[in-house]
């Protein structure tokens, strides 16, 4: 009689009992997917928000694990390799460093084929918050100085910003104060003298272009 008793009990709850087998089955495998976790790597990644520009201190970087699918090519593994180092781009927390993203051989080494990258100082009049990494621009130098016309000098119109320098802000008595900024430009090889000599002798000031 217990025997039949405890037959029908079970067969009234065979539900019941099959719900709570297959929750005990999903929760062994969630638990099982926890315990396994995506390969990662230690590498060097921005604390906050940086912008191109900034000299990296202690406080801007620090080492984290990354998974390995998100580290870039030639990402930092020591935190010294980035600290006092100029930053070319802006970045968001978080993001990993890697050697091209600051000023350093790899950087200037990265221009495409046919191009190189060189380093120009311009006026900061404003423009250059636009001219960020990425944009199309056109280099003017100011006229000669047995300039008839007094026009700027087209310099280049086939320069691509691919990093930003510090900001160089100067004054003396009796004269205004003269900002200016540093930019790296990627331009054609054949065009790259000429840059060079207007850079080494006078700043120049830039102009977005239309990436069309």
């Amino acid at each position: 009689m217990r025997l039949t008793r405890l037959r029908a009990t079970l067969w009234r709850l065979r539900y019941l009992l099959a719900a709570l087998t297959v929750l005990a089955m999903l929760s062994a495998v969630v638990s099982a997917i926890s315990d396994i976790k995506a390969p990662t790597s230690q590498v060097v990644v921005s604390s906050r928000e940086l912008p191109a520009g900034s000299k990296l201190g202690s406080g801007d970087i620090t080492v984290a694990d990354v998974p390995q699918d998100l580290v870039p090519r030639g990402a930092l593994t020591h935190a010294d390799a980035a600290t006092d180092r100029i930053l070319t781009t802006s970045l968001p927390a978080g993001m990993p460093l890697s050697s091209t993203m600051l000023l350093s051989s790899d950087f200037l080494a990265s221009a495409p084929p046919g191009h190189v990258i060189v380093s120009v100082t311009i006026t900061a009049d404003g423009t250059e918050e636009l001219a960020q990494p990425g944009a199309s621009v056109a280099l003017y130098a100011p006229p000669d100085d047995y300039s008839e016309s007094g026009e700027a000098v087209l310099v280049t119109d086939k320069a691509t910003v691919v990093g930003i320098g510090v900001t160089e802000s100067s004054s003396g008595f009796l004269s205004e104060e003269s900002n200016t900024r540093i930019l790296y430009v990627s331009v054609p090889q054949n065009a790259a003298s000429l840059v060079l000599g207007y850079g080494a002798r006078t700043t120049m000031q830039v102009v977005l272009l239309d990436p069309a």
